[in-house]
């Protein structure tokens, strides 16, 4: 049978399957039955529940200290109805605080012509406070960010003065006031004075007026409070005003309390998911509350371990997010900020990264593929950006193009913005443009996209709208602004506004101590009983003189008093639920941890958690392990990455088959200015502008020595190379004078090393920046020497310029870190070239040296230590005269046995390479943390493998080009 749905209760009479029953006592039993079976755990709530029917039924009204507790006493009495086997029944009159009294004023017909000021929200009423903080003598001087966080300060004030002492709202109560407390108590008045004016008033100031307002001689219903740990003093006299209220009493204690202590933060959290999980092993209807005190900065933690151990369905938080952070929302504010051309600050590379993954403006799979492929396209050729406008990615030309239906939506959006922005508008015409805009490129997915929204994007969506409402109802006061301007309050609205999903009424719910108010379970646990946590601390308010707050008990005024409302708290835990649980970490953060006193007084002295509350081990593999040992061979002989595919197959086969095979990249950010990795290259192009020869540059030793203003010499070449090697985007970007800044560095930098070249041994330039192709076991690979000498007795030095500190330690066998400069010195110089360079030397000396490979050596460019580093086959007859005996250029002389082993090491690592060798075996733990690829290779399920025994070098890794 059902009921038709009414707005007000029918009396006494319930309806129940198959029978009529008219009164409480006849349909006890059997629906306490109902609800037993429901949730068997919940009949030591029976006296606490039944109280709130029993006021619903009499026609009463159920007032929360929150909203959280509303829903949860309203999803508690739904769930009730079903276990009573309803099918229909009126919704329960249960309104948290600020609900009750913004539909009480309603009801009272202040809100339909007897009172005709405007209810500020709080967007409208922080604009006001803005708007006064900034007009001020304190506030001309701040930053519009700044401006702002001060007006949420006096506002929040302001809403203390409502709530604990309105009669300060009097000017002349606060003539004593002094500093800050004096330029909150002028801003106030003129508050009050700009309400009284405009026929406005605050959401704070409505309890007080509620209470003047409602007639005496009213018969009203009963208000049965439910969750106030501790009632504000205008709460108390709104309800006195009201007439008739109680609060709910507490149920009985619970049977069951105990303290448990963690080792640590990871292994609390973890044994309480565990807990949970057994808890709902045990009763798949139970009712779970997990209590933390820092739920906003661990969300994150807490979310990972609970999904290890319960479901995703299982859970919920009771805190929600900023909205500015829900992917749709964030989407639509970058998109938006984006079109306009005259923002000050473009978009920052990784938001336009994300936005373009994101696919929130893409029409289609390939429309989405296109766009992140033309990201990575940019990066291939080095253009990335630290920012970048819609017209600067557009224009860029990098052999691939950007949809042309995306570009078309996205400049057609920017006209229509273009064609608003001429002057300023209303907030109301900029929230109704904004919904065009977003329509127009596409926003959230364009028309015949991949996918609907889901249900949690399409609550994002309206949330998004409400909030956009929210800015538009700023022109209450008829004021006009900018785009820009309408953009930042909108983007400060969504990071202000939380966003939860709608309640899927999960069995585990997880909340603050406040926000538990009212809140009833099976078992709760409570987590982080510290002593620093519970009672948790907080500072007074800056605005309010500190005798004030002390004087009218406000918030966080004394020790004593955070320390009443956390007990209060903690003996409404205690009743809420037949099991409660205790516990903290002994360390927290590196720092040794107490017990909380508090909880202490409750539960006892902590004991060690028991093993049953063990976290959970780890789930037996579903799949087979067995050793692959299968390879896929190169199919083609060439590949690209140079020397830095055998350096990668030394260090990880597989990072060598990752990144040449696969083509996968780390992906690090754009830098503002010049990377090093720019600086490197603007330093070869120098070097090889100076060693080039005629007509410009200079080949020889004695051609060196020869110049009488080194420093200009070295200027012509670093303005040459700056003009036409600079990168678009750092010229575009960097200030002229930074420009100006790094050519005098790089000027001084060469000229060093130059003035450290001319005390060599006498040798002339054979090559500089000397491509080279060279088929090594099968393998075709492009190399670049950096520079090849010729040193005095007519054998090669093969030269790598280095800016960083490495070492010829990273060539040592049997497993050399870094094989490029073994590999440009035993095949790069081939004998094919060698002879080359020899015939064209003119050297017809029959010295076994000639035209034989001499060394290879590190040229370490770095200011104040200038130096080479390798080996060489005698450095004081061919490199530097005046070298030390100690040095390590004289000590390790190159000898053909370390050529000859080199060159065995280096066909090997080519074989396997072709042979397709690509395992998970990194050369040392250095290996890994220098590599971008953990997340393809898994190596963390691997790490045992791991050898350290060699990690003894840095080193700067840089491919050919």
């Amino acid at each position: 049978m059902y009921i038709w749905w009414t707005d007000h209760w029918c009396g006494s009479l319930w309806r129940v399957p198959g029978k009529v029953l008219s009164n409480h006592d006849e349909i006890g039993a059997e629906t306490r039955a109902h609800r037993r079976a429901y949730n068997a755990g919940m009949e030591h709530f029976e006296g606490p529940a039944a109280q709130v029917d029993d006021c619903l039924r009499a026609g009463g009204l159920v007032v929360t200290a929150s909203e959280r507790a509303a829903r949860a006493l309203t999803a508690a009495f739904h769930r009730a109805r079903r276990a009573d086997r309803l099918t229909a029944w009126p919704a329960p009159r249960i309104r948290h605080w600020q609900s009750f009294v913004r539909e009480a004023w309603d009801e009272a017909g202040q809100g339909a012509g007897q009172d005709d000021r405007l209810i500020l929200n709080a967007l409208q009423e922080r604009a006001l406070w803005a708007e006064i903080v900034g007009a001020s003598g304190a506030g001309t001087a701040l930053l519009e960010a700044p401006r702002h966080r001060m007006a949420a300060m006096a506002m929040e004030a302001h809403a203390r003065l409502c709530a604990y002492a309105p009669q300060l709202l009097n000017e002349s109560a606060r003539a004593g006031w002094q500093a800050d407390a004096a330029a909150f108590s002028s801003w106030l008045s003129e508050f009050d004075t700009a309400c009284r004016e405009r026929g406005l008033m605050s959401a704070a100031r409505l309890p007080q007026e509620l209470r003047s307002a409602l007639p005496h001689e009213e018969a009203r219903p009963l208000l049965l409070l439910a969750g106030f740990d501790r009632r504000m003093p205008v709460q108390t006299q709104v309800f006195d005003a009201w007439g008739r209220w109680t609060e709910a009493s507490a149920g009985p204690a619970a049977r069951e309390v105990s303290f448990f202590e963690a080792a640590d933060e990871q292994t609390e959290l973890a044994s309480c998911a565990a807990w949970c999980r057994r808890m709902l092993d045990e009763n798949s209807h139970a009712r779970l509350l997990v209590v933390s005190q820092d739920i906003s900065e661990r969300r994150g933690e807490i979310e990972r371990a609970f999904l290890r151990s319960n479901g995703a369905e299982d859970f919920e938080f009771s805190l929600g997010l900023p909205l500015g952070q829900m992917a749709l929302a964030r989407g639509a504010r970058l998109v938006l900020r984006w079109l306009a051309q005259s923002i000050e600050d473009p978009l920052e590379e990784h938001e336009v990264d994300w936005l373009l993954a994101s696919g929130q403006t893409a029409g289609s799979d390939a429309e989405s593929y296109a766009l992140t492929g033309f990201m990575r396209a940019l990066r291939r050729r080095g253009l990335e950006r630290t920012r970048w406008s819609l017209e600067s990615l557009v224009a860029q030309r990098v052999g691939v193009s950007l949809p042309a239906a995306w570009v078309g939506r996205m400049r057609q959006a920017r006209g229509r913005l273009e064609e608003f922005n001429r002057r300023p508008q209303s907030p109301l015409a900029w929230a109704e443009l904004v919904p065009q805009l977003l329509e127009m490129t596409g926003w959230p997915y364009p028309e015949g996209s991949r996918r609907p929204l889901s249900s949690a994007e399409f609550q994002v969506l309206q949330r998004f709208q409400q909030t956009l409402e929210d800015c538009a109802s700023l022109g209450f006061d008829e004021r006009r602004m900018s785009w820009d301007e309408f953009l930042k309050t909108l983007g400060r609205a969504l990071d202000e506004t939380l966003f939860a999903p709608e309640s899927h009424d999960a069995p585990i719910q997880i909340a603050g101590p406040a926000e538990s108010a009212g809140l009833t379970a099976d078992a709760v646990w409570f987590l982080g009983a510290n002593e620093d946590a519970w009672p948790s601390a907080g500072s007074m308010h800056p605005l309010i003189p500190f005798d004030v707050q002390s004087r009218y008990e406000m918030p966080h005024s004394s020790a004593q008093l955070d320390w009443e409302v956390a007990r209060a708290a903690t003996q409404r835990l205690l009743a809420s639920a037949p099991e409660v649980r205790f516990s903290y970490a002994r360390q927290a953060e590196g720092v040794e941890m107490r017990p909380s006193r508090l909880a202490t007084q409750c539960a006892g002295r902590s004991q060690p958690l028991p093993a049953e509350f063990a976290g959970p081990q780890a789930a037996e593999p579903v799949a087979t392990a067995f050793e692959d040992s299968s390879q896929i061979p190169l199919a083609a002989a060439g590949t690209g990455g140079g020397s830095s595919v055998l350096t990668f197959q030394s260090q990880c086969p597989f990072k060598a088959f990752a990144t040449a095979r696969l083509n996968a990249q780390g992906w690090e950010p754009a830098q503002v200015g010049l990377t090093p990795a720019v600086r490197g290259k603007l330093l070869h192009e120098v070097l090889h502008s100076v060693w080039a020869g005629a007509p410009a540059g200079i080949r020889t030793h004695a051609e060196l020595a020869a110049k009488t203003d080194l420093r200009g010499f070295v200027a012509e070449h670093v303005g040459h190379v700056l003009r036409e090697q600079l990168p678009a985007g750092v010229r575009e970007q960097a200030p002229q004078r930074y420009l100006e800044l790094e050519e005098m560095r790089l000027t001084a930098l060469v000229t060093e090393w130059l003035e450290f070249e001319c005390a060599r041994v006498p040798f002339d330039v054979a090559r500089t920046e000397l491509d080279v192709t060279r088929s090594i076991a099968g393998l075709t690979l492009k190399l670049r020497l950096d520079r090849i000498d010729r040193l005095s007795d007519g054998s090669l030095l093969v030269i790598d310029y280095k800016t960083g500190d490495v070492s010829p330690k990273v060539w040592e066998m049997p497993r050399p870190d870094d094989v490029q400069l073994p590999l440009y010195a035993g095949f790069g110089l081939d004998e094919q070239l060698r002879t080359e360079l020899q015939q064209e030397s003119g050297n017809a000396s029959e010295d076994e040296t000639a035209g034989q490979v001499g060394g290879l050596v590190f040229a370490k460019v770095r200011a104040g230590k200038m130096c080479f580093d390798g080996r060489v086959g005698d450095a004081k007859a061919t490199l530097l005269a005046d070298l030390r005996p100690t040095k390590g250029l004289v000590k390790r002389k190159l000898t053909a046995e370390e050529m000859d082993g080199w060159r065995q090491y280096i066909e090997k690592m080519a074989s396997d390479f072709v042979a397709g060798c690509a395992e998970v075996y990194p050369r040392d733990l250095k290996t890994c943390e220098r590599c971008d690829l953990h997340a393809v290779c898994r190596i963390e399920e691997n790490r045992p493998i791991v050898d350290d025994s060699g990690a003894d070098a840095e080193i700067e890794e840089a491919g050919d080009e």
